[in-house]
């Protein structure tokens, strides 16, 4: 469970392990006394709504109702309009987003306000995005239960965590728990046809300009490096020094690869196709990344956190 406060309007975050079944997102907030539109609440691809939103969710006080849609390309769907009975003015309101197998689930207030099913794949969202006249006093997001029993929350949401499959690039996500020794993400993917590069970052947040605590960049055809990997760290807007020696380059366009990240004491070991490829030392603390970036010429098919 993670949460997030205080919440200053307007908000973007990533949502900790992305969207997925059984997610349950937790908003407390109030509608000030002076609103006269409404506010918006978005589960996005990115930290802005374009190009992809998975879910919009819009009380509009001046035409006392909510306004449900997706955004694809650029272009929003068809609206879904509810009755807006539970936002008043000066009034604060418990908000639950419940991620089900079919359809977004929303309550207000305990009340059940709408069901709307799912448009695009929900894997998509990776980020929230909170805007318009709205005060937020904090963002809970809870892992759910993936099956029945229960217990659902006893166990940390970090081990075992479900996978994130085909998820778009550039991918950003924040690492459920942090970093620590003992952590693994592994990442599978395909190269582009014709790559120039790929770069896998660990971070210690979504925005450019974070520190990087490990960046693995494969280039396969970039400036005068050909079919290397150059690892580097990067605090305070300064890049270190770059460690490129390896015994073999395992990486090919259009081939799938599997790439395992495992945090030691001292050092980032990194695997490819179950051999070992590099070993980072730590440059930074361990636990100041906390977000994973995946950019460049590649297609992600699957993400996972352990």
């Amino acid at each position: 469970m993670t949460t997030i406060s205080p919440v200053i309007v307007p908000y973007t975050g990533a949502i900790p392990g992305g969207v997925h079944q059984g997610l349950e997102i937790e908003i407390q907030g109030t509608v000030p006394h002076h609103a006269h539109q409404g506010f918006g609440i978005n589960l996005c691809q990115g930290p802005q709504k374009e190009p992809t939103t998975t879910l919009h969710f819009n009380p509009r006080l001046n035409e006392h109702c909510i306004v449900l849609n997706h955004m694809q390309n650029n272009g929003w769907g068809g609206e879904e309009r509810k009755p807006c009975q539970h936002f008043h003015k000066g009034k604060p309101f418990d908000l639950r987003i419940m991620v089900k197998p079919q359809m977004f689930k929303i309550k207000v207030n305990g009340q059940l306000v709408a069901d709307f099913a799912h448009r695009l794949p929900k894997e998509t969202a990776q980020f929230i995005l909170i805007e318009g006249e709205v005060s937020i006093s904090y963002i809970k997001f809870s892992a759910g239960g993936h099956g029945g029993g229960g217990g659902a929350h006893a166990a940390p949401p970090q081990p075992g965590g479900q996978p994130i499959y085909n998820p778009p690039v550039p991918f950003t996500s924040s690492i459920p728990g942090g970093l620590a020794p003992g952590r693994m993400i592994s990442i599978s993917g395909v190269p582009h046809a014709n790559p120039s590069r790929f770069s896998v970052n660990l971070q210690s947040g979504a925005y450019d300009g974070s520190d990087v605590a490990l960046q693995f960049d494969v280039r396969f055809r970039f400036g005068d490096s050909v079919n290397t990997v150059v690892r580097n760290h990067c605090q305070a807007g300064g890049w270190g020094q770059e460690e490129r020696g390896a015994s073999h380059f395992p990486f090919m366009p259009n081939a799938n690869f599997d790439m395992l990240i495992l945090v030691e004491p001292q050092a980032f070991k990194v695997a490819v196709n179950n051999q070992h490829f590099a070993e980072f030392r730590h440059r930074l603390p361990v636990h100041a990344a906390n977000t994973l970036n995946v950019s460049g010429d590649v297609r992600l098919t699957q993400v996972r956190f352990q």
